[in-house]
C-alpha cells in the first residue's frame, strides 16, 4: 500500500495533451467537407498558434517535390507573414486576393502526409529550451529573417527553393514549441540556402556581362 501510494505521488500530474503541428494541420484539412479550401479558412482555424503553424504550412510545399502551380502560390504568403512578425501583429492576415485564394484540400493533404514523418521526428526533439529566442522580442528578428528567406523562396531559380523553405518550416516549429535551439537550427538552414541563391545570381550576372559584354 506504502509503494502504491509513492508511486502515485511521485506520477506527473495529468495534463490535456496538445496536439503537434502536423496532427492540427492534417485536423483542418480533413475536418472540411469540400473538396478545396480557401487560405482565410485554414488561418482562422490555427488557434493560438496560428503564426508558427501557418507558417509552417506554407513552407512545405516548397520543401517537397509538389506540383509546379502549387508550390509558386506560397512565396509571396510567407513576406507577407514574415513583415507582420516584425510588427507584432496578434494574428496573420493576408491581402484579399490571397486570402480567398482557394487550395485543392487532397494535395495538400499529400503534403503534410509525406512531410509527416520529418516532422514528428522533429516535435519529438522540439521541447522548451532557450525561450527568449523563440519569445515575443526575438520574433521581430525572426519576422525579418523570414522575409530574406520567402523572398529567395519567390526568385524564379533552380534549386533555391527547399533550403529556405526548410529553415523556415524548423523555424516554425521552433515558435510552436517555444525552442530556441530550433530557431538557431533553421536559421543556419536557410542560411545556407540564402548563400546558395546568392552564388547563383551572382553566376548569372558574371554569365550575362561576360556574354553581352
Amino acid at each position: 500500500m506504502a509503494i502504491d501510494q509513492v508511486q502515485t505521488a511521485a506520477a506527473p500530474a495529468a495534463h490535456p495533451s496538445r496536439k503537434r503541428a502536423s496532427e492540427l494541420l492534417l485536423a483542418l484539412l480533413n475536418g472540411s467537407a469540400h473538396e478545396e479550401v480557401s487560405v482565410s479558412d485554414l488561418i482562422g482555424a490555427l488557434e493560438d498558434r496560428a503564426f508558427g503553424v501557418v507558417l509552417l504550412l506554407f513552407a512545405l510545399p516548397n520543401c517537397l517535390p509538389v506540383p509546379p502551380g502549387l508550390a509558386s502560390i506560397f512565396g509571396l504568403p510567407l513576406i507577407f507573414f514574415g513583415f507582420q512578425l516584425v510588427a507584432r501583429s496578434p494574428h496573420p492576415w493576408l491581402p484579399g486576393a490571397i486570402s480567398r485564394r482557394r487550395l485543392n484540400r487532397q494535395q495538400m493533404i499529400q503534403v503534410v502526409t509525406r512531410a509527416g514523418a520529418v516532422l514528428r521526428l522533429l516535435e519529438r526533439v522540439c521541447r522548451p529550451r532557450l525561450v527568449m529566442l523563440a519569445g515575443a522580442v526575438a520574433e521581430r528578428v525572426i519576422g525579418w529573417y523570414i522575409v530574406l528567406l520567402a523572398i529567395s523562396i519567390a526568385i524564379p531559380l533552380p534549386l533555391t527553393n527547399f533550403l529556405p523553405a526548410m529553415g523556415i518550416a524548423v523555424i516554425s516549429l521552433g515558435l510552436i514549441e517555444e525552442d530556441g535551439i530550433a530557431v538557431i537550427v533553421g536559421t543556419v538552414i536557410g542560411a545556407a540556402g540564402l548563400a546558395l541563391t546568392t552564388s547563383i545570381l551572382l553566376s548569372l550576372g558574371f554569365v550575362v556581362t561576360w556574354a553581352f559584354g
